[in-house]
């Protein structure tokens, strides 16, 4: 099948969505099939974009907002042509891709969903309608979690068109034990006990609740050392508010890291916390890929019930769902992992054969192509 995947969310850029993109790629492309990703144009790109699996066409005009389709579109349409089948990434810009393809030329796409990128239109009815003919119009609507389907259908999308497929994680690679010690070595981390959060710094991820937090763990535990991985628009304010509570010595701010570093921080720390909430404007967790990532390094997992965080996070079995903006209660969780090493232990084992059994892109892939196959 040829697959064209036009997409302003792709490496170097990072977030979720990106993630998404490159692993479904690589997915595909390692099922055989012809794959092109139409993505931004970046500098000093060309080697590693040498390296992947599949096509990879660089458009201008990434800085241009609604107004890089323009670009994409010209870069994306001369396969377009030749293609089986669009996959649009977000319905904002790949979304716009197919439903102007499906007019000229009678391609069928498909659009994935995830929150944030529609529900912040619920109330602007000309953008609205014009989404909803996006979504309407495609043979099949990814939702990553049963939420994100739930607000589709409030939303105004014809509930048949929508598939729920969750995704997931790679399996965690292989680290040599010098590296992972360099690591620990490097940040300071010897004798600590590691409670590890990736994800960029906006309210919503809940970096301020695991702060906040840290005073009562640390009246438990002094070797307690809470490593926040990323950053974003809400850095300053942390950095102030661990210093306000004392506890700025227990918490290192790594900024961006390389996947490897990250990943030898995973297998480093003892349990993974990020306390997501929701914010008025409808930014949500749509699924929540770093409960996926780290369950697939056997950790166990404290999550924020927030939008479709329930899919990534079973309660009780892979990790613990906690009310957002409580933070006694991450506290008393995370004390919790701490003082009892076989439920954490067990916690960990059983995400893990999740990622393996299901929360992994083979599986997003395949479903995601069997829906395709299926469409009327």
């Amino acid at each position: 099948m040829r697959i064209v995947i036009p997409t302003a969310d792709f490496p170097p850029i990072r977030g979720g969505i990106s993630t998404v993109t490159l692993q479904l790629a690589r997915e595909l492309a390692r099922l055989g099939h012809e794959v092109i990703v139409v993505a931004p144009f970046f500098q000093d790109m060309t080697d590693s974009d040498s390296e992947e699996p599949y096509g990879i066409i660089r458009y201008r005009g990434y800085q241009m907002g609604w107004l890089r389709v323009l670009p994409m579109f010209c870069a994306a349409y001369r396969c377009i042509r030749h293609s089986d089948v669009i996959i649009a990434i977000n319905v904002s810009s790949g979304g716009i891709i197919g439903w102007i393809s499906r007019f000229i030329w009678k391609k069928p796409y498909v659009v994935a969903a995830y929150a944030y990128e529609f529900l912040k239109f619920r109330k602007n009815q000309v953008i609205k309608r014009i989404l909803l003919s996006i979504y309407n119009h495609s043979i099949r609507i990814i939702a990553i979690s049963r939420f994100t389907r739930d607000q589709l259908i409030r939303f105004g999308v014809h509930p048949e068109q929508i598939a729920v497929i969750l995704p997931g994680a790679s399996i965690s690679p292989i680290l040599s034990q010098d590296f992972i010690r360099s690591v620990q070595e490097r940040l300071l981390l010897t004798n600590s006990r590691i409670i590890l959060a990736v994800g960029r710094f906006v309210m919503r991820k809940g970096h301020r609740v695991l702060i906040q937090a840290m005073p009562r763990i640390l009246e438990k535990c002094p070797k307690a050392q809470l490593v926040l991985v990323g950053d974003g628009p809400e850095l300053d304010f942390c950095v102030k508010l661990a210093r306000q509570l004392g506890v700025r010595d227990h918490v290192l701010f790594t900024g961006i890291l390389s996947d490897d570093e990250v990943a030898a921080l995973y297998q480093l720390c003892e349990v993974f916390a990020l306390p997501t909430s929701a914010e008025d404007d409808g930014q949500v967790e749509g699924f929540g890929l770093v409960f996926a990532e780290a369950s697939a390094y056997g950790k166990p997992v404290i999550a924020g019930r927030s939008g479709g965080v329930e899919d990534a996070v079973i309660h009780g079995e892979t990790g613990i769902v906690v009310e957002p903006d409580n933070p006694e209660a991450v506290a008393e969780t995370i004390l919790r992992v701490f003082d009892d090493p076989e439920w954490a232990k067990c916690l960990g084992e059983k995400g893990r054969e999740r990622v393996l059994r299901e929360l992994n892109w083979q599986v997003f892939a395949t479903r995601l192509l069997e829906e395709i196959e299926q469409a009327p």
